[in-house]
């Protein structure tokens, strides 16, 4: 009797032990079901030690960047790699590609060699809109192109002024994480170079910068 009941004492904690892994591994709907409105949505508001939150606002594959919003209303961009990043909802791993303007986002801030390892999608574009809008994808943002003249330049804090050709001053800042082609492009500006800009206006005199020519 003494070694049926044994067996049964540890058929049961086995069986509560890959219950509770379960459960640690995987819980809710996929991001697929989520996004074409099956299941529960669930989210996941708590960030964790040093994890920042954003609003995804574009993805690019041919240039692996996500392009997004944070809480201090700065637009940024974040590098990743196919092999390297993982995206994590209700503790399934996804490709970054997976992601979607408007999904809600948690990563650490200064990813290790320029490239996020880790995404966490706290709450998917669709559990915002609602689940009847899950195969609506967000348009991505609309860009505004400026044309001017650099008028000063600050390269240890990574912006310079542009005169554009109403004469009003605009501060351009660099993106978050820039490519070392677009860092190499800013250190070869002189005040005087004509210059043409492509981003968006954090405010009226505010310019982020996603790209520029000469």
């Amino acid at each position: 009797m003494k070694r049926i009941f044994r067996c049964h004492t540890i058929s049961l904690a086995l069986a509560s032990g890959l219950a509770l892994l379960a459960g640690c591994v995987a819980s809710g709907p996929t991001l697929d079901e989520t996004r074409r409105g099956q299941g529960r949505v669930t989210t996941d508001a708590v960030l964790r030690t040093g994890e920042i939150t954003a609003e995804v606002l574009q993805v690019r594959p041919s240039r692996n960047e996500i392009e997004i919003r944070s809480d201090d209303n700065r637009t940024r961009l974040l590098n990743y790699d196919l092999a390297r990043t993982r995206v994590i909802y209700n503790g399934r791993e996804y490709s970054a590609e997976n992601l979607e303007a408007g999904d809600i986002i948690a990563f650490q801030p200064q990813p290790r060699g320029g490239i996020v390892d880790t995404i966490r999608v706290q709450e998917p574009v669709q559990a915002r809109a609602g689940s009847r809008s899950a195969s609506r994808v967000s348009p991505p943002p609309r860009r505004e192109v400026i044309d001017g003249t650099v008028d000063r330049i600050d390269h240890d804090r990574g912006i310079f002024e542009v005169r554009t050709r109403d004469g009003s001053i605009v501060t351009v800042a660099l993106p978050y994480n820039a490519r070392p082609s677009e860092v190499d492009e800013f250190r070869r500006l002189r005040p005087g170079d004509r210059v043409q800009l492509e981003g968006e206006f954090i405010n009226r005199n505010n310019f982020q910068v996603s790209a520029f020519s000469r």
